[in-house]
């Protein structure tokens, strides 16, 4: 399962003013009732989503679509690799029969009440068994909310500030109570995501998107530089000291279109995915 979820990771990417977009499915298996309270190792029943994406080390939103009949929730972790000891968020939305959801905080490897803060909002009927419904959550400067929509800030239907907030690293998903769901997670890949480095994604095809600077008698250095300052560059086609700086285009990609032309090659922008890069998944 774990590589066929690899194989359609990044089905859709679309670019936006602070970055790129990078939209994976995931689908959640029916599981038990699994609480904060009352399991302490929660990561062994959630999908990893880190596992599949980005490093996610520092994000404070993430926008989703879910299909699923109640208990959708999303936990985030202080820890990088799933250790339960680190303080927890956990983000409920339909939970108690699709009537209520909730934030909850778990301060460390305990399942005594001192651990432990719960706080509930009347919700009824959010998620749909048979229906995509979108949803946001966020952290930033500690304000944890929930909302309905893809627009962060909008629709609130949950919130409460925590006074001792944590830095997110991890986060995973399940649906609750031998419920299963199907996921479509939004991750934005912002600027500071990029790593600095370039991948040869291909040889005798490039990239047929929206060129943003097409220059000849340029080395293959100073095409990278230049495509390096653009944050809307996310590659380019070289071949011999001709050099095409590519950006996509507005609206969702599927794909990246190649073109299979001697000579040329695609190089790709690499951002801190498993020490890979994005575009040559395509």
């Amino acid at each position: 399962m774990a590589s066929r979820q690899r194989l359609f990771l990044l089905s859709i990417v679309t670019l936006k003013t602070l970055g790129l977009v990078i939209e994976n499915t995931f689908t959640t298996p029916q599981i038990r009732h699994i609480k904060l309270l009352s399991f302490a190792d929660v990561w062994q029943y959630a999908v990893d989503i880190n596992q599949y994406g980005l490093d996610l080390s520092g994000i404070t939103t993430l926008t989703f679509e879910v299909k699923a009949c109640n208990d959708v929730t999303i936990i985030m972790s202080n820890s990088d690799d799933g250790n339960s000891s680190k303080p927890i968020y956990q983000f409920i939305i339909g939970g108690w029969r699709n009537k209520i959801s909730a934030i909850q905080r778990r301060s460390y490897y305990s399942l005594t009440q001192d651990a432990y803060q719960t706080f509930k909002f009347n919700t009824l009927g959010l998620c749909q068994c048979a229906e995509y419904r979108p949803f946001w959550i966020s952290t930033k400067n500690g304000v944890l909310m929930i909302g309905k929509g893809f627009i962060i800030g909008t629709n609130v239907v949950a919130e409460w500030t925590d006074p001792n907030p944590f830095t997110v690293r991890r986060i995973g998903i399940y649906t609750n109570i031998w419920r299963t769901g199907v996921w479509k997670v939004q991750i934005e890949v912002v600027n500071n995501l990029y790593d600095g480095h370039f991948s040869r994604c291909t040889t005798n095809y490039k990239a047929v998107l929206n060129i943003l600077i097409s220059n000849n008698n340029t080395s293959l250095l100073s095409c990278a530089v230049l495509c390096d300052m653009l944050l809307s560059c996310i590659g380019f086609n070289y071949h011999k000291q001709s050099c095409e700086l590519v950006a996509l285009g507005p609206g969702v990609v599927r794909n990246i279109p190649m073109k299979q032309e001697e000579g040329w090659k695609f190089y790709s922008k690499c951002y801190r995915y498993n020490g890979a890069c994005l575009w040559c998944y395509f």
